[in-house]
């Protein structure tokens, strides 16, 4: 099969275009902030051929607009400094980029993880684990294809960025490109360490030795939405297992799948327990005190499932027991009626003594993050609606999958990383097959 080639055309730093006052020349970065590995918060986009805009004006259009959306969101043109951004003006960086030798519809009949991995601007950078650390804190990559398509690849640092705070950028910036800004969209409020206690760079949480030395791959699968009721369907027949939703049904399904892929390799080489980890978004749990417009990792982040060596995962008990979690956040959050740095410091101090309790020596944890929901498919910049869109982080981390809504907002698509020997046994998994299929070609 012929590799896609992307030449990168020029690479520009874009500056806002208003200077950042005085006063909002240092943010601080909250302990949330902190602690997360340096990687970047990272998505895509995938737009077809607009006849009436030159490639030229498009890329003037979008810079243009960066440019006035920098100004709103000021922290991404600046960069960090130990526990602080430095939002200094220096700007973020835009690559522009073309494919010669392929079409966005031939691209899309079986998207590659490691091609879709060309459409960011990280080859700009030498060290892409050092880059999100400290430089630049956002990466712009506007690829167009031969027929005119194009692919926009955003990356913010994911020490400023949770997946909600991605998506109010993109939203942000397209309403800006099209020239809707107004009042449509509400301003970005960069205040995470109002919430959880401010970073001390004195604090480590522990670290996996032999994270990113092994060999992992990521595949994409799907689930379609007829299938994805079908999914709900048997997940809900059992006794006291009310209806799940999508999200709860595909997360204890991957669940299942990860234990059990896990466990075919050699159990000497097996943890004692396996641990599901599961990210919660706090804006819609607690829209009192955490406006959707709120910038930074707002996230509860927390052990919701765990089993031992020799166990396999029932759905229906998996449901039940992601659901007690559920309720177990809710009441607590409930029982802090006070300010918001109260319910973030008694959270933050919760899932730091729950991951110290934690050692990769006897723990193999495993992540879900869901970004259903997301208004990304309405991100139009003046060009129609994305035909399709991805959200990870990069460079990848292991053992988590990915979790974005279809464009229909019915199915799931779920990108999927393990190393490559549990790979090998997971996509095999015809539980997992009977409701999901292994990379179909989007639909344009």
């Amino acid at each position: 099969m012929e590799t896609m080639k992307v030449e990168t055309i020029a690479k520009e730093i874009i500056k806002p275009s208003s200077t950042t006052p005085l006063d909002l020349k240092t943010l601080q970065l909250s302990i949330y902030d902190h602690i997360l590995p340096p990687v970047y918060t990272v998505a895509f986009l995938f737009y077809t051929k607009d006849d009436l805009i030159s490639q030229e004006q498009t890329s003037q259009k979008l810079k243009t607009s960066l440019s006035q959306t920098l100004t709103k969101f000021y922290p991404l043109a600046g960069r960090i400094n130990g526990v602080t951004v430095d939002c200094n003006d220096e700007g973020a960086i835009f690559v522009d980029a073309r494919v010669h030798n392929f079409t966005l519809s031939s691209f899309l009949t079986s998207p590659d993880f490691k091609a879709l991995q060309q459409l960011l601007p990280l080859d700009s950078v030498d060290n892409p684990y050092e880059a999100a650390a400290t430089w630049p804190l956002l990466l712009v990559k506007a690829t167009h294809f031969q027929c005119g398509g194009m692919a926009i690849g955003v990356c913010i640092t994911h020490k400023i960025a949770d997946a909600a705070s991605i998506s109010t950028f993109i939203r942000t910036w397209s309403a800006m490109a099209k020239g809707d800004a107004g009042d449509a969209v509400a301003g970005p409020e960069f205040a995470a360490a109002n919430f959880y206690p401010p970073a001390n760079e004195a604090f480590k949480l522990p670290v996996d030795e032999k994270a990113n030395k092994r060999s992992s791959i990521t595949k994409r699968f799907v689930f379609g939405a007829y299938k994805l009721e079908e999914l709900r369907t048997k997940a809900a027949s059992a006794e006291a297992v009310d209806r799940p939703t999508r999200v709860e049904s595909v997360t204890t399904l991957l669940w299942k799948c990860f234990v059990a892929a896990a466990s075919s390799k050699p159990t000497e080489t097996t943890c004692d327990h396996k641990v599901l980890i599961q990210l919660a978004n706090l804006r819609s749990k607690i829209p009192s005190l955490l406006p959707e417009s709120l910038i930074g990792n707002i996230m509860f982040s927390s052990a919701v499932l765990s089993i031992g060596r020799e166990g396999e995962v029932e759905i229906e008990e998996a449901i039940r027991d992601l659901r007690k979690k559920k309720e177990d956040l809710r009441i607590m959050i409930q029982e802090e009626d006070g300010s918001s740095s109260m319910i973030g410091s008694k959270l933050a101090n919760l899932m730091l003594t729950n991951y110290s309790r934690m050692s990769y020596e006897t723990h193999e944890p495993y992540t879900v993050s869901s970004w259903c929901k997301l208004p990304l498919y309405e991100a139009n910049f003046g060009w129609g609606s994305p035909v399709w869109v991805v959200g990870n982080v990069a460079p990848t981390l292991e053992n988590i999958a990915m979790l974005i809504d279809s464009k229909d907002g019915q199915g799931i698509e779920a990108f999927v990383t393990l190393p490559e020997e549990n790979m090998s046994s997971f996509e095999q998994n015809q539980e997992l097959l009977a409701f999901a299929s292994l990379n179909p070609s989007v639909l344009v």
